[in-house]
């Protein structure tokens, strides 16, 4: 009997040790998923009529950097172009309305409804995503907490699974389903490194509670705090019985907003790293 304990006492301080490098090898490669997935946007260069500026300042976010794409019924073909019929006054570059992290240095177009669709099925899927998938299984496995599987490969596998479907949910309920219903505009603006390092943490970490519309007004976050509460709901289906009362959902919804914050967080600040490691791309 002791032999076996002693055996599985090894089994488990291995699979400890896996977990470990697991989150230390998901931390050190996040930057770069992140600067991936920024190269990956596509850009779209507008170019704006000479006295009608493209961009509307005065629509711009208190608390976000992004401006919002505007136009007006009174331009007409003339104005956009010189004496020499050449268009001079180009605009920022916009990502696409389907893209979810807007940089300091580009612009967002509004986006329809269908945008806001397929942005949340995309974002369910993307590099960023799995490996915020694998650091919340691997840290979660190496303390062995909920959901209690257990601390064998079969229980990394399964919080692994629980993981990707309390993620993909929740992001699926927030901007594909109650963003275009309460008309909110769920993309992440970064702040920039033309601001304070306290005022981007701050910035970046309330994010998940302040939110706003599509017309730019300041609300709390609606859509995210909705989804979830109704995707840390939806554990109860397929977590350990052990972890499913009302005190484990709350945990559960607590978590989510820390593993948001979190993730906001590596949206901020990702770049900078790139560029601190010199290994940005030149543009």
């Amino acid at each position: 009997m002791t032999k076996v304990r002693s055996v599985l006492s090894t089994q488990a301080s291995q699979m400890r040790l896996t977990a470990i490098l697991t989150i230390s090898l998901l931390g050190a490669i996040a930057p770069f998923s992140v600067a991936q997935q920024i190269a990956e946007a596509p850009v779209v260069v507008m170019i704006a009529p000479v006295d009608l500026p493209a961009l509307a300042d005065s629509t711009a976010l208190p608390d976000s950097p992004g401006a919002t794409l505007t136009s007006s019924s009174s331009s007409t073909p003339d104005d956009s172009a010189d004496s020499d019929g050449q268009n001079t006054t180009p605009a920022r570059p916009t990502v696409l309305p389907r893209v979810k992290l807007v940089p300091a240095d580009r612009t967002a177009p509004p986006q329809r409804a269908t945008d806001k669709i397929v942005m949340g099925l995309r974002e369910s899927v993307t590099p960023f995503s799995v490996l915020g998938w694998f650091f919340s299984a691997g840290w979660s496995h190496l303390i062995d907490s909920s959901p209690n599987y257990g601390t064998n490969s079969e229980a990394f596998a399964k919080r692994l699974g629980a993981a990707s479907a309390l993620a993909s949910s929740r992001g699926i309920f927030s901007d594909s389903v109650l963003a275009p219903i309460l008309h909110q505009d769920t993309r992440y603006y970064q702040l920039g490194p033309g601001h304070k390092l306290i005022n981007r943490a701050i910035y970046a970490g309330t994010r998940p509670i302040i939110g706003k519309t599509d017309g730019g007004r300041t609300i709390p976050n609606y859509a995210f705090l909705l989804a979830t509460g109704g995707s840390s709901g939806l554990t109860v289906t397929y977590y350990p019985e052990k972890n499913t009362s009302g005190g484990d959902v709350a945990k559960t919804f607590a978590s989510s907003l820390g593993g948001a914050a979190l993730g906001a967080l590596i949206n901020e600040f990702g770049g900078d790293v790139i560029q601190a490691l010199h290994l940005s791309r030149n543009k």
